[in-house]
């Protein structure tokens, strides 16, 4: 399945970038006049929506790891350390961490990713009481320290440090210029919204599945409508037990892959896999239509 070529790698990332500094400009602008109770819900609305393309430049570093975003390697690694230098952290740590993920999906000693937030208990069973806790955890800020921080090193070069080291001050500026703007569109979104939307992600990805030795059983699918799929789940990341299936799939023929796995029973029965209320509902529906 085919990958961006190089030209269009760095257009689709460009295309997030341009979105996050075009809602900064309309924050910006939109604090800038008289305040209702319209332009502070589309100020609200702004910065969440800032959040979630940080998610999905988030994204386009998780694609790189697995070389599946542009058709060369290297372009694949000079991208992952563009973005991964735009979200303060460094590409190789990501890719080794990431990696471990999928090679011990669940085994706390041994998934660097997981190992670091075993403590708020993606293993356990699903019950309203976990999923309320799980929902609650940022409000208490608990998760940060394991999703956000600032990774100075030069494991990617030194370029990526100056880059890194340039967004910082802009942001300084930013905040001695307007801090009010800049604190709810540039360090809001990035250093708390963002990585919210990753613990939440984590959690619809794997709470409930941790440490489960069937592969079909360790993930799941969220199999939202698409509008909520391209806000919240950007680059196809909803399709995450596809992704653990074959993860040298590109992000973008996901969907493909879950339509044509839903051709197996065993597929297309499992709750993972489809909606877990709907399992049967979604398995007479693939008959009807074959």
């Amino acid at each position: 399945m085919s990958r961006y070529t190089r030209a269009v790698a760095w257009m689709v990332v460009a295309s997030y970038v341009a979105l996050i500094l075009g809602a900064i400009a309309l924050g910006t602008h939109l604090l800038s006049l008289q305040l209702s109770f319209w332009s502070v819900a589309a100020m609200v609305t702004l910065a969440f929506f800032i959040g979630t393309r940080w998610r999905g430049i988030n994204n386009i570093v998780h694609e790189c790891s697995h070389s599946t975003f542009a058709e060369q390697r290297q372009d694949n690694v000079r991208i992952g350390r563009f973005c991964t230098a735009l979200l303060m952290k460094s590409f190789r740590k990501y890719r080794d961490d990431h990696l471990s993920h999928h090679a011990n999906n669940g085994d706390y000693e041994h998934d660097a990713e997981f190992g670091l937030i075993e403590k708020f208990g993606l293993h356990e069973p699903l019950t309203p009481r976990t999923i309320l806790r799980h929902f609650l955890t940022p409000l208490t800020l608990r998760h940060l320290p394991m999703y956000t921080g600032i990774n100075l090193s030069a494991e990617d070069g030194r370029g990526f440090v100056a880059m890194r080291l340039a967004l910082l001050a802009a942001i300084g500026v930013f905040l001695i210029v307007n801090p009010l703007a800049a604190l709810i569109f540039a360090v809001l979104p990035l250093f708390y919204i963002y990585p919210t939307i990753n613990f939440w992600t984590d959690c619809l990805d794997h709470a409930g599945l941790v440490g489960a030795d069937d592969e079909l059983q360790a993930s799941r699918n969220v199999l939202a409508p698409t509008l909520v799929r391209l806000l919240f789940f950007p680059r196809n990341d909803s399709y995450h037990l596809v992704h653990h299936l074959f993860p040298q799939i590109p992000a973008r023929h996901l969907h493909t892959v879950h339509e044509e796995l839903c051709k197996d029973p065993s597929y297309r029965s499992t709750p993972a896999a489809v909606r877990p209320r709907e399992p049967q509902l979604a398995t007479a529906q693939f008959d009807r239509a074959h």
